[in-house]
């Protein structure tokens, strides 16, 4: 092996040693630079030269599930800006799961399943039309008459002024709400959405994230060395 020296203590090394990323380190010597417990056995984290056990590395660069605000790790779900462990992404009226691949509903308060979308309530994305007579637009804010009217993030709308907020165009059916604005969702994705870190492309529904603000496509996550992809609940480990 010649002359090898623990990158850690920077003494030469001899006997058993543990080589890391093409660095050598004795065991005793590897540990996670926050609670200095052995990294020897089990996984680690490297980043920005330092390595952290699993917990620490979650402590600092970690993202928590906005529901259970527990971190994650693994396959999970990020829907308008937000991160879910994947039972935790639930629809806001039936709070049943989604299931992998199903179009989801947001109506600017709720995010809901394609059943409850389609049930006939003012807060689903589906345009409900009001008979309201004496409300305003909340775009052009001139009067609402009878049967030219539908509400939709908790507001009332002429059907010609509910527009995407960015690119105009006329939302017929669902649609993306953030901060009272609907958005088509080709501006809403290019606005508040998450790109794979390997494809570059838009992320919607299932999206797995490895450490600091990595997130993948589920067939976009391969392991650098043997180009498999990774299975349900698989550890991922950075390098």
């Amino acid at each position: 092996m010649g002359k090898t020296y623990c990158q850690c203590c920077k003494k030469k090394c001899s006997g058993e040693v543990l080589k890391v990323q093409d660095k050598y380190f004795h065991i005793g010597c590897f540990k996670c630079s926050v609670c200095k417990q052995s990294l020897a056995q089990g996984g680690f984290f490297n980043k920005d030269g330092a390595y952290y056990c699993t917990e620490d590395y979650q402590k600092k660069f970690g993202t928590k599930c906005a529901k259970c605000q527990k971190y994650v790790e693994g396959e999970v779900v990020t829907a308008l800006g937000n991160t879910y462990h994947q039972a935790c992404f639930t629809c806001g009226k039936c709070k049943s799961p989604f299931p992998s691949g199903e179009r989801v509903t947001y109506t600017g308060k709720l995010v809901l399943c394609s059943k409850c979308s389609n049930l006939p309530e003012e807060n689903n994305s589906q345009s409900t039309t009001t008979t309201a007579a004496s409300n305003e637009c909340s775009r052009c804010l001139k009067e609402l008459k009878e049967g030219q009217a539908l509400i939709a993030l908790d507001r009332h709308w002429h059907v010609s002024c509910f527009l995407c907020t960015t690119c105009g165009v006329s939302l017929q059916g669902e649609y993306m709400g953030k901060d009272g604005q609907p958005y088509c969702e080709k501006c809403f994705q290019q606005h508040f959405g998450v790109k794979c870190a390997y494809c570059s492309r838009f992320i919607s529904g299932k999206v797995l994230q490895a450490g600091d603000n990595h997130h993948f496509h589920p067939t976009c996550a391969r392991c650098t060395k043997c180009g498999d992809p990774f299975g349900d609940g698989e550890e991922m480990y950075l390098q």
